[in-house]
């Protein structure tokens, strides 16, 4: 193995497509190894075998299709980050930076820092002719529809950044291993949805050497970061904690997590009647109905240009359900954002996310009533 320089090199780790519980304990060693400054920061490249993976603090049950995945041979695993559920595909790409966070180059604040390491991915995806962009929090979009996502967390003074590239994406495949109860919303909403992502295929024509695709997303960071960037592998110790962290990753009490650790949801749905259309709010927030987690908006009516719902969707993603914040939030982006949605105000689509937290409320509150009839009654 070649040697490296910490402080001007990156190694690059290439994964060999692995399963999921393999995956996610090398994230968790790589980064405990970077703590504690026994490797060098790294860039690792991922793919997976046909998987579902859930944030840190989800409900498998209530975001996955168990049994679906089960019957159909789909991996089932849990992130060490937080952020949402999401499907891998064979072909689908990961990346990962495990960095310090003095790294010269690599903005601290963690919002400039997703900003900076998107814009090179994006910049990487330029050079084979994509109109790739960033687009806030921590998304990289071609002309409003999202080609990858990124997260990530950290440890002592280190930390990872993750992205997910969609090469040839399946979406039809995602809304069968995850709980979206769209059906409910009819054809209209799942031709919404698919129209919120592409892939490489999509844009492209064609599925690149995944070979090229590494190669891009390397060139975007070296010319972002000006670090270089050399092959390596796993240190013995960095195998070692492999070894002894595997079977706890593949266990069910990591998979399915334990009663205390993770997040109950709470979904809803609702139908707003403006001038301009019905608007259709389906949305999931957290069991406390205290954060909208995420939401997708539909209806009847005409945006122009048609991006502009999906970014506001992405503007109220994690928003505390207070009317007041819910009020400014929509109400500043439609004053940054150009969109003509005729017949439909910025408060009409206030009214639309309220009304659909209201009905959230109330199945909350029923729930718990319900609950506690039953616990009474088991006495």
């Amino acid at each position: 193995m070649p040697s490296v320089d910490n402080s001007t090199t990156f190694r690059v780790l290439d994964s060999a497509p692995c399963s999921a519980a393999e995956h996610m304990a090398l994230d968790k060693v790589i980064i405990s190894a970077h703590s504690q400054g026994s490797i060098p920061n790294t860039l690792r490249f991922l793919q997976f075998k046909p998987c579902v993976l859930v944030g840190a603090f989800q409900n498998t049950f209530l975001e996955v299709n168990v049994p679906y995945c089960q019957q159909n041979g789909i991996d089932i695993n849990r992130r060490i980050t937080g952020g949402g559920s999401l499907y891998w595909g064979r072909l689908e790409l990961g990346w990962e930076l495990y960095a310090g966070k003095n790294t010269p180059g690599i903005p601290r604040q963690v919002e400039s820092m997703y900003r900076l390491l998107c814009e090179a991915m994006a910049r990487g995806l330029q050079t084979l002719g994509l109109e790739a962009a960033y687009r806030p929090v921590n998304d990289i979009e071609i002309q409003g529809r999202k080609i990858a996502g990124t997260g990530g967390t950290e440890l002592a003074d280190s930390f990872v950044f993750q992205c997910s590239l969609l090469v040839d994406f399946d979406v039809d495949q995602m809304l069968r291993v995850l709980r979206f109860p769209l059906e409910k919303l009819g054809d209209k909403a799942v031709k919404s949805m698919r129209e919120r992502v592409t892939s490489m295929k999509d844009q492209l024509g064609y599925v690149p050497d995944v070979s090229l695709i590494k190669q891009v997303i390397v060139t975007g960071l070296q010319k972002t970061l000006g670090y270089e960037f050399a092959p390596g592998g796993l240190t013995s110790q960095e195998t070692g904690m492999l070894t002894e962290s595997l079977p706890y990753f593949q266990s069910e009490a990591w998979i399915y997590g334990n009663a205390g650790s993770v997040i109950n949801t709470v979904d809803c749905i609702a139908n707003y009647k403006a001038p301009g259309g019905l608007i259709r709010v389906q949305m999931r927030l957290d069991e406390g109905v205290r954060v909208i987690k995420y939401l997708i908006i539909s209806g009847d009516f005409f945006a122009y240009p048609a991006r502009v719902i999906n970014d506001l969707e992405t503007a109220l993603k994690n928003t505390p359900i207070d009317r007041l914040r819910i009020t400014d939030t929509i109400k500043k982006f439609f004053l940054t954002n150009q969109a003509e949605i005729p017949g439909v105000s910025p408060e009409h689509f206030v009214e639309a996310v309220l009304l659909a937290v209201a009905k959230a409320k109330e199945a909350h509150l029923a729930e718990k009533v319900l609950t506690e009839v039953c616990c009474e009654n088991n006495k």
